[in-house]
Formats: structure tokens, sequence, C-alpha cells
């Protein structure tokens, strides 16, 4: 938790710019810091060898963490398309299709966020391969977020994606330059 309160402070120390992540820093400088901020994550939840951490190394961990650029209409069951990316490690990620396909086999944690249109409602689930998991609905006044934050025992080729639910056709998923709404995932163990 510490960790996500004081992002920017972390990235400074990582990066050892002064540079805050914002859509004011240049997108290889945000990759830069998401991708050592992925690498400490890893490195400081450990993996049994004492306490000294990750020795997986960024080219053989799955991570991925993708955004919408602008409104996205979302009819039932179409699968929400997260057009750009800022770290796809094992290209695990297809911004083609909104599909994160598991490499390799072990436990994943993937989060997301999802804005609605002023004042619509938003109804979207999570999917492991062919069976809906988590929901999310937003709905009232203003722009509301709905979120998905879960843990999968994953094998390798099962897929996960976020879909529109059934009966709701035409809604609008909302994003902009300030990048909205976002789908992320890596593995946690192998």
């Amino acid at each position: 938790m510490f960790i996500l309160q004081h992002l920017p402070i972390v990235c400074l120390v990582l990066s050892g710019q002064i540079c805050v992540v914002s859509s004011l820093c240049s997108s290889k400088l945000e990759n830069s810091l998401f991708d050592d901020l992925i690498r400490m994550m890893l490195k400081l939840k450990g993996t049994g060898l004492g306490g000294q951490g990750n020795t997986s190394t960024q080219k053989d961990t799955p991570a991925f963490s993708a955004y919408l650029t602008s409104a996205q209409t979302a009819s039932t069951n179409a699968i929400v398309k997260f057009n750009k990316l800022w770290t796809n490690t094992m290209h695990a990620y297809d911004v083609t299709t909104g599909v994160f396909t598991a490499p390799l086999p072990g436990l994943y944690h993937f989060s997301a966020v999802v804005m609605s249109e002023e004042g619509k409602r938003l109804f979207l689930h999570l999917w492991h391969n062919d069976t809906k998991t988590a929901g999310s609905f937003s709905h009232g006044n203003g722009y509301k977020t709905g979120t998905f934050d879960v843990v999968f025992k994953l094998k390798k080729g099962d897929r996960i994606y976020i879909r529109c639910a059934s009966g709701c056709n035409s809604q609008k998923i909302y994003s902009g330059y300030h990048y909205y709404s976002t789908f992320s995932g890596y593995l946690i163990a192998k």
C-alpha cells in the first residue's frame, strides 16, 4: 500500500529524474518508470529464497498495462480493446483483440479501472477463458468508475479479457488524453 500511495516519490527515486508520471512526461520516460516500478514490486514480494527477491528478469515475467486513448462504444458481449500500452513484456496482451493470453502457468494479478460517460451506466465483466468472473457496474450523476481487482491461477494459454455485459447495447467507456480507463496484469508467482 505504501508504494501506491507514494508512487510519484518512488518513481523519482527509481529513475533519478525529477518527474511525476503524468501526461507531461514523455511516453519513453513513463514506460521506463513503470518498468522500474514493476521490477521493484517483483523484487519486494520475494520468492522464498531467504528474502533475496524475485530471480526472474523483466524479459521472462509477463506483465502488461494498457489504456484507452478515447471513448469506446461497447455492444453486448463485445470485448473491450484497450488500444495503447505502457508496458507489455512477453507480448501477452494483444491490443487488436483486447485479450491477455498467459505465456506461462502461474498466479496472476489483474486490475482495471473503467469510466462511464457522464450520467450513463456501464456494466462490464472480467472473463477467464469462457467463464464470466467479476463484474463492474457504474451508474449515477457525473462520470463514474468501476474497478476489477482479482487473482487467478492460470495455465499457459488461458485468456483474460473484459466484456460488455449481456443486454448492454451501445454503452460507452469513457477515456481521453488523461487515460481514465486502464487494464493491467502481471505474474505474481510461477
